[in-house]
């Protein structure tokens, strides 16, 4: 019954992430991108060139037109900086599943289980407007082309009071929690008894 309990939660999970994720993204793109075209009629874009993907490095280079980092904040590239190792696996069922394991710096392994000062942007996960739990971002989750952020982008956060949800950049502390092992979500991170933090930048 606990495994049957957990397989649903596991596919609610990835069914609303997925679903916001294309739902904002095909919300926020502007019409000339879904048609192909750019604006003042000029060359169909091709979306099998490879120059359209993005690469980690051009995120992370990215994220300072996001987030303005207060004073004694953690740089979101000391996260974007972990390594990935992809791995399959075999359900009870016998279905076949590919996720990826973190390679810890050592930078970040000195930030396990102390205070951290992050900003970031919400992913809700609570179906209300104050959330306990939710992921952190370096992108607002209505941009269409930080969508896709990888598991070395994303923080679990766990607050110690529900959150209200917001569209802003929120600054937020609490105690850094790192994950080797999570298959059932490719979590690399969490951010334990969270808070919002009134900081000057």
């Amino acid at each position: 019954m606990i495994n049957l309990i957990n397989k649903i939660k596991k596919f609610l999970f990835n069914f609303c992430v997925c679903l916001g994720f294309i739902t904002m993204a095909y919300q926020f793109t502007p019409n000339y991108l879904k048609a192909g075209m750019l604006e003042n009629n000029q060359k169909p874009l091709d979306f099998d060139d490879p120059s359209y993907l993005v690469e980690p490095d051009d995120l992370i280079s990215n994220i300072d037109e996001f987030i303005n980092l207060p004073k004694g904040g953690t740089p979101w590239d000391v996260f974007g900086n972990t390594g990935m190792n992809e791995y399959t696996f075999e359900d009870d069922e016998g279905y076949e599943w590919t996720g990826v394991r973190p390679v810890f710096t050592s930078e970040i392994k000195s930030l396990e289980n102390k205070q951290v000062l992050l900003q970031g942007y919400m992913f809700p996960l609570d179906l209300n407007e104050k959330q306990k739990t939710f992921l952190l971002l370096p992108f607002p989750v209505s941009c269409p082309y930080h969508v896709h952020a990888s598991s070395n982008l994303i923080i679990e956060v766990h607050a110690k009071k529900p959150i209200n949800y917001s569209y802003d950049a929120i600054n937020i502390i609490g105690r850094l929690e790192l994950v080797p092992k999570d298959d059932l979500y490719n979590i690399f991170f969490r951010l334990k008894e969270a808070k919002v933090a009134s900081v000057k930048n």
